[in-house]
């Protein structure tokens, strides 16, 4: 009887312990998925501001007032619908990059903006790895049935075409 109740108590404590881990596991994971975000955050505003020093160098034309309204819109914009005005941006970009002149001032804005996407590419990756980690435990069947998450929104994917905007040769 007794050994009983030690196995019973014993279970319980095995079963508290874990679950008290994987809380802990998962509300570290949310703290990362904020932590990526902030950082890719950082990084498409560094990408916008990029976009904007491009445009003295930038002949006048609907392509860059297009580059100019799209990158005060990204600087503007809220993590809700972020992803069509990076979106945007980029379209903008692309039509934009090859009216450059080839000129010391021009290449270097050219240089910066490159740096940045490319730095927007790992930062989203980064952000979607964290994402992809998050959702898998919390898909699990202890976290689901506990709530352990809490009120916490499911993290979502950050999906944007951050491609190259040099033509390829």
């Amino acid at each position: 009887m007794t050994g009983d109740v030690l196995l019973l108590v014993g279970l319980v404590v095995l079963v508290a312990l874990y679950v008290t881990w994987t809380a802990g596991r998962l509300d570290r994971m949310h703290a990362r998925v904020d932590a990526a975000w902030s950082g890719l955050d950082a990084q498409l505003v560094r990408r916008a501001a990029a976009a904007r020093a491009l445009l003295p160098h930038l002949p006048a034309g609907p392509e860059a007032v297009a580059v100019d309204e799209r990158a005060v819109a990204a600087l503007a914009a809220e993590e809700h619908g972020r992803e069509a005005v990076e979106n945007a941006l980029t379209r903008a970009l692309r039509a934009a990059v090859p009216l450059l002149p080839e000129t010391p001032g021009a290449e270097a804005a050219l240089a910066e903006l490159e740096s940045a996407s490319s730095r927007v590419g790992l930062a989203r990756s980064f952000h979607n790895s964290a994402v992809t980690d998050t959702r898998a435990l919390r898909r699990r069947r202890m976290p689901r049935l506990l709530r352990l998450a809490g009120h916490r929104a499911m993290p979502s994917f950050f999906d944007m075409d951050d491609t190259a905007f040099r033509p390829s040769a």
